[in-house]
């Protein structure tokens, strides 16, 4: 399951947060192809309404992509965000995913 959702603005490709860290995530997306290794892409992340968090802007670099079955897991490094606001945002979404890991382990 996922708790966000991410739009890769620009290229029309939504994927879904598999793990995010203060630094970057990890999301899994159904797409042929994806940005080229390094490039920075505008990204919107959406969470999932049960978690009552608006949805806010970054700007991510691609490190790394791999195909996994049917999707592609693609990495992303934070470069920015857009506002103060997503930046605590994101804190908030941080934290739910490492209090949902730990919940499973």
């Amino acid at each position: 399951m996922s708790y966000a959702k991410t739009v890769f603005l620009f290229y029309d490709i939504i994927g879904y947060v598999r793990d995010l860290s203060e630094t970057g995530l990890r999301v899994d997306i159904f797409a042929d192809s994806i940005p080229d290794l390094g490039e920075q892409v505008h990204t919107t992340l959406i969470s999932h309404p049960d978690l009552g968090l608006d949805p806010f802007n970054i700007i991510t670099q691609v490190r790394w992509g791999k195909e996994d079955g049917p999707m592609v897991a693609v990495g992303l490094k934070i470069i920015g965000f857009s506002s103060l606001h997503g930046k605590e945002t994101y804190g908030k979404l941080v934290q739910i995913f490492e209090e949902l890991k730990s919940a499973t382990v």
